[in-house]
């Protein structure tokens, strides 16, 4: 997983530069501090959880150690399968799982035997009158969508055409069941794929996207963080911990700044 692969960045970007240099100074890393990088890398601004994962990329920065397993990240999502109802506790894994039972319901003509009351019959006889009528084209997209939510990337390569409904491709592509807007912009999505019509994108929000609230809360975030940047700047005893932590904070303020495009330069990058 490259560092940077949760932004888009220019090659030239001269605050990515001058934080990749910092890194290299810094020499061989401890394999704890990578997984605190790799926990930065995997922040999501539109994730439903995103306030609790910043607190805990923080904390981990504090102690240098990270307090999340990476490995265990996603471990409930339903890409993996039924059996994560039992272990999920948001109650998203279960929504989610519905959806995907209405659309397998629609696509195969079949009824869905109920799994402990869970199966929503109300939600998929809703989603067979926004998806209406079949037609090979709405077929195809529906199962673009089923691979996106599963994440079976293999049929989701081979289910993608471009072409006329290429906005309709790009919208499935940014779904997911942790996105804050989840359900409301599958449902929205849903619609589109029933009149073969992409949502006017002003009115969806997909992965990437943020709200207001969002925003005001990570540009807070992002101050603060500059604020403990320029303290410890003025520190002429800094020891290789505190440089390490240093780095590590340049590393989170450069992503949410990006994230939310924040105009403000990063302070401490000259370390």
């Amino acid at each position: 997983m490259n560092n940077w692969s949760n932004i888009q960045i220019f090659s030239q970007d001269s605050e990515i530069i001058k934080i990749n240099d910092f890194e290299k100074r810094l020499g061989e890393l401890p394999d704890k501090v990578k997984r605190i990088r790799e926990l930065i890398t995997r922040f999501e601004v539109c994730h439903f959880k995103y306030k609790l994962h910043l607190k805990k990329i923080r904390d981990s920065i504090n102690e240098l150690n990270p307090i999340v397993d990476t490995t265990k990240i996603g471990i409930n999502h339903i890409q993996h399968g039924e059996n994560v109802l039992n272990t999920d506790k948001t109650g998203r894994s279960l929504i989610g799982q519905q959806y995907l039972w209405s659309l397998k319901e629609w696509l195969n003509n079949n009824g869905k035997k109920e799994i402990s009351n869970r199966y929503d019959k109300k939600l998929s006889h809703q989603i067979k009158k926004w998806l209406g009528d079949k037609n090979p084209e709405k077929l195809r997209l529906v199962k673009l969508l089923l691979a996106r939510l599963t994440w079976d990337w293999a049929n989701y390569d081979k289910l993608q055409y471009g072409g006329e409904y290429k906005d309709i491709e790009f919208q499935a592509s940014r779904l997911d069941i942790c996105h804050y807007a989840f359900p409301k912009n599958l449902d929205l999505l849903l619609k589109g794929i029933g009149q073969m019509k992409a949502i006017e994108e002003n009115k969806f929000e997909g992965c990437g996207s943020f709200n207001t609230d969002i925003k005001s809360y990570l540009e807070k975030e992002f101050l603060d963080l500059n604020n403990t940047l320029k303290s410890l700047k003025v520190n002429n005893e800094l020891n290789r911990n505190d440089l390490i932590k240093i780095w590590l904070i340049l590393c989170l303020a450069k992503t949410i700044k990006e994230n939310i495009k924040i105009p403000i330069p990063i302070t401490g990058i000259e370390v």
